[in-house]
């Protein structure tokens, strides 16, 4: 079984619109073995409307959690990282030490855009590669833009930007426009993560397998174990990762490199 690494799932209990309480923080860890994940972020969103989830207060949350989890003896690794509102002031924020980094190792900062917009990351990512940081798009699937502009998705990956989808997107495409888009990317190698964005047991619940299985669909197991595994498990544990210039001709770059 190819151990998953789930880059997005709220798991840190009554901080954000994620799992009002420790017993469904660990319900949801229960549900993530079952599906496969062996690492997960201890995620909750760092915007306006959460003014209390302080980069801190997320590192002693996940430690609550750790604790939790070794107690009850489940074996999910879960990485302290804060869900970052694209703002004119991320840059300011970042230097001044209020954001979590993913899996709080200064390396990849997980970033979603203001609702309804898509907002060029070009000039953060930029900014921000200075610093030895890169950007990760939570939930690109969402940013109706990219998904029909490969160009411009190529672009930001070019500048260190990584994508990040969501599994019940890719096994569930809620329309068929969706689903090829999402295909395209897939062979395009424009997918780079993968994420459940899971946030309680009764909605929104941490579901991996079937993205994964999709991904195993399209592009055959030994990629799809690099984006749903390798990868995402390099990312939360802070180490580099390299990812192939991606193409719009509906190839993936393995396809393309082994030919099958």
């Amino acid at each position: 079984m190819t151990p998953l690494a789930d880059t997005h799932v709220h798991l840190l209990a009554g901080l954000d619109d994620g799992p009002p309480a420790p017993d469904v923080a660990l319900a949801m860890c229960r549900m993530l073995l079952a599906e496969g994940a062996r690492h997960a972020t201890a995620l909750a969103h760092q915007n306006h409307h959460y003014p209390a989830n302080t980069a801190d207060h997320l590192r002693a949350a996940t430690a609550a959690l750790k604790a939790q989890l070794a107690h009850h003896k489940l074996p999910l690794a879960v990485h302290p990282t804060g869900e970052v509102m694209v703002s004119p002031s991320l840059v300011d924020d970042w230097l001044a030490g209020t954001l979590l980094s993913v899996g709080d190792h200064k390396q990849f900062l997980l970033v979603e855009m203001p609702h309804g917009q898509t907002i060029n990351l070009l000039p953060l990512a930029e900014a921000l590669a200075p610093y030895g940081v890169r950007l990760i798009l939570a939930h690109a699937e969402r940013y109706e833009l990219l998904l029909d502009d490969l160009g411009l998705c190529a672009k930001w990956i070019a500048a260190g930007v990584l994508f990040q989808v969501t599994a019940r997107a890719l096994a569930e495409p809620w329309e068929p426009g969706l689903e090829v888009a999402l295909k395209r990317w897939a062979k395009g190698g424009f997918i780079h993560l993968l994420g459940s964005d899971g946030h309680g047991i009764d909605r929104r619940r941490p579901v991996l397998a079937g993205g994964f299985g999709r991904l195993v669909k399209w592009l055959g197991r030994a990629h799809a174990a690099r984006i749903a595994g390798e990868w995402g498990r390099a990312v939360l544990e802070g180490r580099p990762v390299k990812v192939p210039k991606p193409r719009p001709d509906g190839r993936s770059w393995f396809t393309r490199v082994f030919g099958s």
